[in-house]
């Protein structure tokens, strides 16, 4: 379960990872323990066996396999230290496997294959190929901890690399263990390296998996913010048509696509709502303005819906205003702002002034009504 998933993560990172080099080389070290964890599946290597007479009660290709995964990582690893040597990575990848493969139909020609029972621990077997493993996979533990402890300020970037640094030490204490069953060969410790390898499988994925999993949390909430946001924004193009870019859809069609494209509809949505509050605050004036601030803040209301609700206020005189015809004037007063300015508290800010509207505050506010001219006596002498 864990190779199922670990590959179904790297194949949905695939598209993100094209556009970025390092993620990229970081997809590249991460397929190259996924294939170190696939071929020694029981169904795999008993289809490799049947497949491949290379590999036939060997494991010569697991072996080979492991070595170009370890190549593979050290060349993310020296990558990242802008140190990237392909042929010092590459060259020795070639010598190793080919030394693996002279080795195995050398050092026990009698059994066929190089086994732990049939080839002691001192055999330079199985030195270099828990050398080949370990020269990628330490590096790498130790260059994603580096980064990691380093991302203080990025809480997904840090648990992301947090992740993968255990990954590859769960990786590299998989060949420790091994080393240690050839020294000492206890049974219940090979009973352990099917444990080792899925807890391998499931850290790459967690850590893999981390920037797959905010995204589709952003989407969700972009997506529902979307939905609430949608009755305020077809009340405001109603009153001022113009602002729109594109023709108005359906509630539901406005939910649904790609994370990518939900964000740039969230994005113009909340620029087309804006647009209506600045083009409707000409139909209001700034004494209009400052009577809704004193009409709330007469209310007790938490200091956060104060603002929202001082916006609802003058936003409904507007509404109506523009609706009776009136002439727009302008307003030097702009509307409140949230702090930031972000796509976030923008949209937030929204949501809570399209609450405000149904706060009986809201519904209660009505302009004071204009002091009409007072009657001056006409002068006698005037015919």
């Amino acid at each position: 379960m864990g190779a199922l998933a670990l590959w179904l993560v790297i194949v949905l990172r695939l598209p993100t990872a094209r556009r970025s080099h390092q993620q990229k080389m970081l997809l590249i070290a991460v397929i190259g323990i996924a294939g170190s964890i696939t071929v020694y599946l029981d169904p795999v290597t008993a289809a490799l066996n049947r497949s491949f007479t290379f590999a036939q009660s060997c494991g010569l290709f697991m072996n080979a396999w492991g070595v170009l995964s370890s190549a593979l990582i050290l060349d993310f690893v020296l990558a990242a230290m802008s140190r990237r040597r392909p042929w010092l990575i590459y060259g020795p990848m070639i010598v190793t496997i080919a030394a693996l493969i002279a080795l195995n139909y050398t050092v026990a020609p009698h059994a066929g294959c190089v086994t732990s029972e049939v080839v002691p621990w001192y055999s330079p077997f199985w030195w270099l190929l828990v050398a080949a493993h370990l020269v990628g996979t330490i590096p790498c533990a130790v260059l994603c901890l580096r980064y990691g402890r380093q991302a203080r300020d990025d809480r997904p970037l840090r648990t992301g690399l947090l992740l993968l640094a255990a990954g590859f030490t769960s990786s590299s204490v998989f060949w420790v263990v091994v080393l240690v069953f050839l020294l000492a060969r206890p049974a219940w410790l090979g009973a352990l390296f099917p444990l080792n390898i899925g807890l391998t499988g499931w850290l790459m994925t967690a850590g893999l998996c981390l920037p797959l999993a905010l995204t589709a949390r952003r989407a969700a909430r972009e997506a529902n913010a979307l939905w609430h946001l949608h009755p305020l924004w077809r009340d405001l193009t109603k009153a001022v048509p113009h602002v729109t870019l594109d023709k108005e859809r359906s509630r539901i069609r406005a939910v649904l696509g790609t994370p990518h494209s939900i964000h740039l509809r969230l994005y113009r949505q909340v620029i087309e709502i804006r647009d209506v509050l600045l083009i409707l605050q000409d139909y209001v004036t700034s004494e209009a303005i400052e009577h809704a601030r004193h009409h709330v803040t007469a209310h007790s209301l938490p200091e956060e819906q104060i603002e929202p609700t001082i916006t609802a206020c003058w936003l409904n005189a507007a509404l109506r205003a523009k609706t009776s015809a009136c002439v727009p004037q302008p307003n030097p007063l702009a509307p409140a702002n949230p702090r930031d300015n972000g796509l976030h508290s923008e949209t937030d800010f929204l949501l809570a002034v399209l609450r405000a509207r149904a706060l009986p505050v809201v519904r209660s506010f009505d302009l004071p009504p204009k002091p009409s001219a007072p009657l001056v006596p006409r002068d006698r002498r005037t015919p």
